[in-house]
């Protein structure tokens, strides 16, 4: 009697047990299921967001963009060989002609107004943005290693939960 007393107190320590492992298994299992699908999410929002910033720098390196210069400032183009000496291998052949130009004016005008803007013009105003750009990218893809590396962790967790 006893020991059939002993067997059904294992029994039911056993089955209690099983239905606590059981239910772990199910919280990790909706758990991991959850953070695959926020992991998917990311991932995705992270390629959206890297194709969005590329052709950002597309636009901003095209012909078009650097263009339009040509078009605005048609008197820029009188003065050709006079600015050649002013450009710099930074700056985009509009931006100097036009950060020139500024220069020569301010000096004809006497204008310290027309000095600052073309030293602004003249110290790239899309650097700051590119480099904005270079970091961001940088970020999305540590943040993109990062969850990745957790994401293995987790399955990992669930694998040796499974065979356990």
């Amino acid at each position: 009697q006893q020991a059939k007393a002993d067997k059904e107190g294992e029994k039911a320590q056993a089955e209690s047990d099983r239905a606590e492992d059981q239910k772990y298994l199910d919280e990790t299992s909706s758990m991991c299921t959850q953070k695959t699908d926020d992991f998917n999410a990311r991932q995705k929002l992270r390629g959206e967001e890297i194709e969005a910033i590329s052709q950002a720098i597309d636009i901003m390196s095209s012909d078009a963009v650097s263009g339009a210069g040509d078009e605005h400032l048609p008197a820029l183009a009188q003065q050709g060989t006079a600015l050649a000496q002013l450009r710099s291998t930074a700056m985009g052949d509009i931006q100097s002609r036009v950060a020139a130009f500024l220069a020569e004016r301010a000096k004809v005008l006497n204008s310290r107004v027309l000095q600052q803007i073309s030293m602004h013009v003249a110290a790239d105003p899309f650097g700051k943005v590119k480099k904005m750009i270079k970091d961001l990218i940088s970020t999305l893809m540590q943040e993109a290693t990062q969850e990745t590396e957790h994401k293995g962790w987790c399955d990992t967790e669930l694998t040796t939960n499974k065979q356990t």
